[in-house]
């Protein structure tokens, strides 16, 4: 990365545009097709319980974050769930997926929210050290699926 300024900022309702930009990006990066559900893009944004932050360079998405509070009923207040978290390949190794981490932190900490987590497979190795490096605690738990219908 070039002297490129990155810029942060967290979406609001209304950012539907930038949103569709990140999606693109995470299906880019995971390698899992093109398809956006504008739809659901739209009722997001206006959930207050999702919460999303981009990465841009000169007005282009080069990375985000997206994240779910999840209220709790055993304890105070909120957990959060980071959902997902890329950054294009021509801008990794540059701090920004660092950067993204330190402002759902520091969202989560200005609305007293405790807890942060996020799941990686394992065999991620390199989401695995990212994440320790950027002080996650790694605990040893299982993640199970039940497909409710077939596509």
């Amino acid at each position: 990365m070039k002297n490129n300024i990155v810029e942060y900022k967290k979406l609001q309702v209304g950012d539907d545009l930038i949103f569709h930009e990140l999606v693109l990006l995470f299906n880019r990066e995971f390698e899992s097709g093109d398809y956006v559900n504008s739809k659901n893009i739209k009722h997001l944004l206006n959930n207050p319980h999702f919460v999303c932050f981009v990465a841009s360079v000169d007005n282009k998405i080069v990375g985000g974050l997206t994240a779910y509070e999840l209220e709790m009923y055993d304890q105070e207040g909120s957990s959060m769930y980071i959902y997902d978290l890329a950054v294009s390949k021509e801008y990794q190794r540059n701090g920004i997926g660092s950067m993204l981490i330190h402002k759902i932190i520091d969202f989560c900490k200005s609305k007293s929210i405790r807890d942060v987590f996020v799941q990686v497979d394992g065999d991620d190795q390199h989401a695995i050290q990212f994440y320790k490096k950027n002080g996650g605690e790694q605990s040893k738990t299982f993640h199970f699926s039940f497909h409710t219908f077939d596509y």
